[in-house]
């Protein structure tokens, strides 16, 4: 999991065939924003280098950055997303969005048929887990807005061999998935969504628009309003307690958890 707590965008001049062209470059630092600048010298000179050696695009283009809002370790950090709201970034826990689940033809015989999909949602999780060990057996389960929300205690690699079809299986969704696999971590939002508080909403471009004076302005009236909602509610825990870790305590708090207001 990589992330930066300082930033700077820098435009450059670069030469691509027999013309030049002005580029702007986003890049980050742990160090300093000095440090941040020279990155971002290097980056403008290896898109030079690549583009002169005819790679794709793909290869130089700039991956997904967020203002880092909090550092709880090096493996839980907390991030501000395109919309304003806050979000865990771990690569310590594995956490599941689940919005649906794979359905079976016995599924259609079966008690489970008659529950709510929330509920079938968790009863077919627990038969999953139930078939594999990778997973291990410490779960926190939560309700949320949209579906469920699993935080396993056991960190299973996005990179590991198998990982994909391990995450269809439970019925993740692709585009999870690729995130996940991209940042090698796992996200959980912990704080609503501005539209589902009828909140005025905020589109951040970069981790720099985090650092105005309308973004800070906008971000106290969004988190005031936000006490009022809750992200999650707690369903059931599987196998042993862990929500004295420090980055669950954080989740839950953050997520408003025992404020048990209304979900968004």
């Amino acid at each position: 999991m990589k992330y930066f707590k300082f930033w700077v965008k820098d435009r450059f001049i670069i030469k691509i065939a027999d013309h030049e062209e002005e580029i702007s470059v986003l890049a980050g630092s742990n160090v300093s924003v000095e440090d941040a600048r020279r990155e971002a010298t290097n980056r403008a000179k290896k898109i030079e280098e690549r583009i002169a050696a005819g790679e794709s695009r793909d290869s130089y283009q700039v991956a997904i950055k967020e203002h880092v809002s909090e550092v709880l370790d090096d493996a839980n950090v907390v991030t501000v997303c395109r919309y304003g709201a806050k979000v865990l970034n771990t690569s310590a826990y594995t956490i599941l969005d689940l919005d649906d689940y794979p359905v079976s033809f016995f599924d259609f015989f079966r008690p489970i048929r008659k529950l709510s999909k929330k509920d079938r949602i968790v009863a077919k999780f627990e038969q999953n887990i139930k078939k594999t060990s990778v997973l291990g057996t410490d779960f926190r389960i939560y309700e949320t807005q949209k579906g469920i929300r699993v935080i396993g205690k056991k960190y299973i690699d996005p990179s590991s061999q198998g990982y994909t079809k391990l995450m269809r299986g439970l019925g993740v969704d692709w585009l999870y998935i690729d995130l996940s696999k991209k940042q090698n971590c796992y996200r959980a939002r912990l704080t609503p969504k501005p539209y589902r508080m009828k909140h005025q909403t905020i589109k951040i471009k970069s981790p720099l628009d985090c650092t105005t004076q309308d973004y800070e302005v906008w971000d106290k009236s969004y988190s005031r309003e936000s006490q009022n909602f809750s992200v999650v509610k707690l369903v059931k825990t599987l196998g042993s307690d862990f929500s004295q870790e420090q980055a669950i305590k954080k989740h839950d708090d953050a997520c408003n958890l025992h404020g048990a207001k209304k979900l968004a």
